[in-house]
């Protein structure tokens, strides 16, 4: 395990996990947190032997979203601070939405105003039936503009301005209605069922998957009749691959493909 000043880095048989480590404030977060989970994301996404990264945080909490003192609410902030500070955390959004790897979250706890963010940015969100959720910017004066991208990918315009404009808390089971959460399970359950998704992913063709999550990321930006293109240079590309090739030889064969990670012990 590697411990950073804001978060907890650790990885183990193909599996990393992050987690949030600021419980005294309820995993806020600040510009060192900010810039840690930048620099963590970017290092495992380029670590090929990490198939799968848990997002989570410590303490009962998730994560209760910016820190009001980084925020500045006890002085006076220019314009050029505010600036800074947005495409900083812009760039925490996209650093995990974008990260090679899939990305998990493990949402143990509440999740307010940015911490929705983070968990819009996980390809796959699990929380405890016990979490709650809340746009909590409009009661502090604030727009919630830097997480709406990848809110609205999720959700969609309707469920965002129902809980966006009243800030309303709603329970785990109304996000995962919404697509913001796709499992809820009981706390004492959950790093179970994120640990056995986690090993899912690992049994599968690791640069498949990788490429999977890059091409639905390509088709977010493309025209429909460019869809159709990357759709049939992929399809094409993953034929010709050399995983492809080694998990049709082994299903003829009955046995397991070279790249499936071993469970047991080492």
């Amino acid at each position: 395990m590697r411990h950073a000043t804001s978060i907890l880095v650790e990885s183990n048989k193909g599996c990393a996990r992050v987690t949030l480590n600021r419980p005294d404030r309820r995993n806020a977060f600040d510009a060192r947190m900010v810039d840690e989970i930048c620099k963590a994301f970017e290092t495992l996404g380029q670590d090929h032997s990490v198939r799968a990264i848990i997002l989570t945080g410590s303490g009962p909490t998730f994560c209760a979203g910016a820190d009001l003192a980084w925020m500045g609410t006890d002085r006076i902030v220019s314009a050029p601070e505010a600036q800074q500070d947005a495409e900083r955390l812009l760039a925490m959004f996209r650093t995990i939405d974008d990260c090679p790897c899939p990305v998990i979250g493990c949402i143990q706890g509440a999740a307010y105003g940015g911490g929705i963010g983070l968990v819009a940015a996980c390809d796959i969100a699990v929380a405890a039936a016990n979490a709650t959720f809340a746009f909590s910017e409009v009661r502090l004066g604030l727009v919630p503009a830097v997480i709406a991208p990848f809110v609205l990918a999720k959700v969609g315009d309707s469920f965002v301005r129902r809980f966006c404009l009243t800030d309303e808390p709603f329970p785990a089971s109304t996000a995962r209605d919404s697509g913001l959460i796709h499992d809820v399970v009981e706390p004492a359950a959950l790093d179970a069922h994120v640990s056995s998704l986690a090993e899912q992913i690992a049994h599968l063709a690791p640069q498949a998957v990788r490429d999977t999550k890059a091409l639905f990321h390509r088709l977010h930006h493309l025209s429909r009749e460019e869809h159709w293109k990357v759709c049939v240079e992929g399809n094409v590309r993953a034929r010709l691959s050399s995983e492809a090739q080694e998990g049709i030889r082994a299903f003829r064969e009955r046995r397991t493909p070279n790249w499936v990670m071993p469970t047991g012990e080492e």
